[in-house]
């Protein structure tokens, strides 16, 4: 029988990440949206420790609060729509306890610290594409 060895978050996670701060307003929210492909934007203070994280989800809860109430955009900030209280993980976590907390959740995305320093973030993405790599590899 074959033993796996853990394999750390650290290994796994995106390290280049965009980050907003608390008192960017959605305007910025939409500019990262649009320019990068992703779902989560991590919410960081100027010492880099997080603050929260920011969905596709609470952006779009957002607008649409704003297009029925006829808010500006730039009236709103970050800090009024980020999630605050946030399941984070380490960078030595194993990858499959990360794994076990996406199965048990509807979270889809993990921020990595180190502290409380923002150091990573972890998706579901990064899983499966850990995964077909490692299908790949086997199969070759």
């Amino acid at each position: 029988m074959i033993k796996s060895i853990p394999i750390p978050v650290s290994e796994l996670m995106s390290r280049d990440l965009v980050v907003l701060k608390p008192e960017d307003n959605l305007q910025a929210i939409e500019q990262c949206f649009r320019a990068y492909n992703i779902h989560h934007i991590p919410v960081v203070n100027e010492e880099g420790q997080l603050k929260g994280l920011v969905t596709r989800s609470d952006f779009s809860r957002a607008n649409h609060l704003l297009a029925h109430f006829r808010q500006d955009f730039k009236s709103v900030l970050v800090q009024d729509i980020m999630t605050r209280q946030l399941a984070t993980t380490t960078p030595d976590t194993p990858v499959h306890e990360v794994a076990t907390v996406f199965l048990s959740n509807i979270m889809h995305a993990l921020p990595v610290v180190d502290g409380n320093t923002l150091v990573g973030i972890i998706t579901t993405q990064d899983l499966l594409r850990y995964l077909l790599e490692q299908r790949k590899q086997l199969t070759e």
